[in-house]
């Protein structure tokens, strides 16, 4: 969060009608740098981890199903990003096809390919119905 605001601060902020979506390009663009930054890091959890198991915990805080946690995981990042911005930020369709800078007939693709694979994977894991 504090390297999102300081980009904030230190960039020359758009007009209001575009504010939103600009804010979340930055915190997009933040996240994949994170992500990048996290997988050369990812060696040296583990090692931690055989180290010193009882007390590395990088879990997540509060209790989620385990399932609906792979079944995003294994989305594709675009698609992850996209579900995240509609259902997670609440934006609009038009909100996230500027954040990440495709059509918004890209965006309706993206959610209704990620909205049926995750159908899919929780009806497998044992989740509702066909």
């Amino acid at each position: 969060m504090q390297d999102v605001f300081i980009k904030v601060f230190r960039a020359k902020i758009p007009p209001h009608a575009t504010l939103l979506p600009w804010f979340y390009r930055i915190i997009l663009n933040t996240g994949r740098d994170h992500g990048r930054r996290r997988r050369s890091r990812l060696g040296l959890v583990e090692r931690l981890q055989r180290v010193a198991p009882e007390t590395v915990d990088y879990g997540p805080t509060t209790p989620v199903d385990p399932a609906l946690v792979e079944a995003v995981a294994a989305l594709p990042p675009e698609l992850r990003e996209c579900v995240a911005l509609r259902f997670f930020a609440d934006l609009a369709l038009d909100e996230i096809a500027t954040a990440q800078h495709v059509p918004v007939g890209t965006v309706k693709s993206r959610l209704h390919t990620a909205m049926k694979r995750l159908r899919a994977s929780l009806i497998a894991a044992g989740y509702g119905h066909d």
